[in-house]
């Protein structure tokens, strides 16, 4: 615990931004089978003096579960029963795990990182924090891992990024490249909000990206134990500004398999610089920072420090989060970190 606290900067801690809403709802397909339509609305122009009343614009997203602590009081949640979960489709696909099944609903920190990255608030964020929101409203070419729906990555070419979302194949074919093609439906100039002038692809992105609002994204299978260069083209690999990921690591082995992509990357892009943001929600195990199998804030900073990178902690935010303890469910107090790492 004692380097969690050390992260606690008083002066990052980061409050949800006025203005920015999300909600979900419930859909019955024809044969009976229940899923969740996510959404939240964009912020433009990026002028913090714009009313939020003047936000319109909604980027929806198809997932098979409620969100999970992403909600705040006040915005529309749903809730399933046990009969609503329905068997996975995709259970025996190859390479799909328990990791690609949490990849098909939204989480705490998806959330904290679309409004740190994309919400500025000059009252909190620190000077780096406010470099990559510039950065990123400017066309950075940006890589998300482990993108799941594709929630961050959407909203990121939203405000004006150029945006690879990348995860497991089976998440790429069934959750991300349909809710791409749904936002790509909503333009920037349907809303007066359009800031770009060049209407190309990059060609970074291989030809098959599609306009979101004032940015770009694409997708591509990305599965971190297989090569990336057997994975992504050669150009995708070196043309990196940013690599972003939100609620990922979990377990420890994906945290291990996720910095080794990280590290591959960082060095295809060297000429960029890039580097890493990575949202992160506290979640002790039973044994606590003991523990063999999931990640705590302590094992990050050590594998990070071991690998001769640094780490700095942008924002923060206390959730509450609820544990069950001897068959009772309880409340208790936990923090979502946004880590950036660099080499």
């Amino acid at each position: 615990m004692e380097k969690t606290m050390m992260l606690k900067d008083v002066s990052r801690r980061r409050s949800p931004p006025a203005g920015f809403n999300c909600g979900e709802r419930i859909i019955t397909s024809e044969d009976g089978v229940k899923s969740v339509v996510f959404h939240c609305n964009l912020r433009f122009p990026s002028d913090e003096s714009t009313p939020a009343s003047t936000n319109t614009a909604i980027l929806k997203f198809n997932c098979r579960e409620p969100s999970c602590g992403v909600l705040v009081q006040g915005e529309e949640a749903v809730t399933f029963s046990d009969e609503d979960y329905a068997v996975d489709p995709n259970f025996f696909d190859e390479g799909y795990s328990l990791a690609g099944m949490t990849g098909f609903k939204v989480w705490t920190g998806s959330r904290f990182l679309i409004e740190a990255l994309a919400w500025p608030s000059s009252e909190v964020d620190c000077q780096r924090l406010m470099e990559i929101q510039n950065l990123l409203s400017n066309g950075a070419r940006v890589i998300e891992l482990g993108a799941g729906i594709g929630t961050v990555g959407t909203y990121l070419a939203a405000v004006g990024a150029q945006v690879l979302l990348t995860d497991l194949p089976t998440l790429v074919e069934n959750a991300i490249d349909c809710n791409l093609s749904i936002n790509a439906k909503i333009t920037a100039a349907d809303h007066n909000m359009c800031t770009y002038e060049n209407d190309e692809i990059p060609s970074w992105m291989e030809s098959h990206g599609c306009r979101i609002f004032n940015g770009w994204a694409a997708s591509a299978a990305l599965d971190w134990s297989i090569a990336v260069s057997d994975q992504l083209t050669k150009l995708q690999s070196e043309s990196i500004d940013l690599i972003v990921a939100s609620d990922v690591v979990f377990l420890v082995d994906m945290l291990n398999s996720l910095l080794d992509t990280v590290a591959i990357l960082f060095e295809s892009s060297s000429n960029n610089n890039p580097s890493f943001v990575l949202s992160f929600q506290r979640r002790d195990a039973g044994d606590g920072e003991e523990s063999a199998s999931f990640t705590t804030v302590n094992r990050i900073i050590s594998i990070v420090e071991g690998r001769g990178w640094k780490l700095d902690c942008l924002a923060w935010r206390s959730v509450i989060v609820n544990k069950e303890k001897d068959g009772k469910v309880f409340q208790d107090e936990s923090e979502v970190f946004i880590f950036e790492i660099s080499p």
